[in-house]
């Protein structure tokens, strides 16, 4: 199947990953208001007419000021670094903007769609964390997991950066890596761990065409293979 639509951490594309030992985990790693735009998830929820328009609107000012903060080409590290540093601020402002939105049924209903689009990589996220009381010793190896593949993507994306490999390259490598990262999470929970993860994502929505990876971009339209 040919999945078109990435669902990531920030709409802009070209960041380094610059800052993965500051970048702590959070409760909503993907763009809240890029996943409300998404007409099964709308419907779902069941959006009012209301809600549908002030969330569009949000999304609207989201892409705007997501897109002011890309840095330029040629940009140094530490400009990579503060551009990075403020998309992951407009992120967490526009999330809790676009779930202010919600009532509290329906943002209960979003962390279980939004749970399903993370899969495994949902580990990461501290209330997640809690529900499955993952011991101390867990927490240490999934944060661990967590450092690496963000050192991977920062990898990746400056030899994309570099011309040293493709667009198409780039975004199966990010793919591959998701998906070996996902199987070294499970291995970190116990069988009733697991169990209950599958749990918490609630009745599956089927979202075709849509794919989480954890790249720093929201790419619009692109073939994945998957």
């Amino acid at each position: 199947m040919l999945r078109s639509l990435l669902f990531s951490l920030v709409l802009s594309v070209g960041l380094a990953s610059t800052l993965p030992a500051m970048t702590a985990a959070v409760e909503h790693p993907g763009s809240v208001p890029v996943l409300l735009g998404l007409d099964k998830v709308r419907a779902e929820l069941k959006l009012d007419s209301l809600q549908r328009a002030v969330l569009d609107s949000i999304r609207s000012e989201y892409k705007s000021a997501a897109n002011k903060l890309v840095p330029p080409a040629g940009a140094t590290q530490d400009q990579r670094a503060a551009a990075e540093k403020s998309l992951l601020q407009l992120n967490d402002r526009y999330n809790r903007r676009a779930l202010s939105v919600l009532n509290d049924h329906q943002r209960q209903r979003f962390s279980e769609i939004e749970r399903q689009m993370l899969g495994a990589s949902a580990v990461f996220v501290p209330s997640v964390q809690g529900k499955l009381s993952l011991s101390d010793k867990q927490k240490q190896q999934v944060e661990s997991i967590r450092l690496s593949g963000l050192a991977y993507v920062g990898k990746i994306n400056r030899q994309f950066e570099e011309g040293k490999i493709g667009y198409s390259d780039r975004i199966k490598l990010l793919h591959d890596r998701r998906m070996s990262q996902g199987a070294s999470l499970m291995k970190v929970l116990t069988p009733e761990q697991r169990a209950a993860l599958l749990t918490l994502e609630g009745k599956k929505i089927l979202l075709s065409g849509v794919i989480f990876l954890p790249d720093g971009g929201l790419n619009k339209a692109s073939s994945v293979p998957g």
